[in-house]
């Protein structure tokens, strides 16, 4: 999903996925607002399937409703934050596909270079680690995160550090450089922070779980808070997501 008026090189930011092509998809659907002209000559060369679209309505709900008819698996986004504040929230709170939402302004390095993976072992956080160990061959290095937001026991805290190292030893096992960290205090703020501490060139987490209907809203809101304040791309993993690409 993107808008030709905000970027000065359309799909620029798309070229930058190409090496990932064979494990994340094999087919594009460039979405765009009615107001844009797609240019599919910019794309001549890069040998993949494709075609553009219009969504009349340019929102969340619109987004969502041509991703299950184009039977997506992932939904990307490179739209301004602030002018598409509104569609932003939607997708964090309603989607039910992972959704990358990239900064055209972002690092220019590869999207995988420096993983930051946010988790606190939920079914949703779970979930994300599967796509992570999917990726594991252009995961060059991986810090793992977890944000305590209360005082934790002398043995809350072993058993914490002792499911980080257990984590991260999954990581290593599969040839993922790995380290993990713990913060504390306000989880989207943290989050955040420990992206600009180990300078991530992405910020994984999962999104949703299978809790009451307002402890789900609240969690959700939690990765709307994050790719709001994020320098970084933000790729979010609700619990439904299809199985990964072999």
């Amino acid at each position: 999903m993107t808008d030709l008026r905000e970027c000065d090189s359309p799909f620029g930011v798309f070229k930058g996925l190409l090496p990932l092509r064979k494990k994340m998809f094999d087919r594009v659907v460039f979405a765009l607002p009615a107001s844009s002209t797609g240019r599919e000559a910019d794309l001549a060369n890069l040998k993949i399937k494709f075609k553009t679209r219009t969504i009349k309505n340019f929102s969340g709900k619109g987004i969502i409703a041509a991703a299950k008819e184009e039977q997506a698996s992932l939904i990307v986004i490179d739209l301004d934050k602030t002018s598409h504040d509104a569609t932003l929230r939607y997708l964090a709170l309603k989607s039910t596909l992972p959704v990358l939402v990239i900064d055209g302004n972002a690092s220019k390095g590869g999207l995988l270079d420096h993983v930051i993976f946010a988790t606190d072992w939920s079914p949703a956080s779970e979930k994300a680690m599967e796509q992570i160990l999917a990726l594991g061959d252009f995961v060059y290095e991986l810090d793992i995160i977890h944000v305590i937001t209360e005082k934790l026991t002398v043995k809350d805290m072993r058993e914490l550090k002792e499911r980080l190292e257990h984590t991260r030893k999954i990581c290593l096992n599969e040839g993922i450089n790995a380290e993990s960290h713990v913060y504390a205090g306000d989880v989207a703020e943290e989050i955040v922070t420990a992206s600009e501490d180990y300078r991530g060139s992405v910020i994984i987490v999962g999104s949703g779980t299978k809790r009451s209907f307002m402890e789900r809203i609240f969690k959700r809101d939690k990765v709307y808070n994050i790719i709001k304040s994020a320098a970084a791309p933000v790729l979010f993993v609700p619990v439904a997501v299809p199985a990964s690409r072999d």
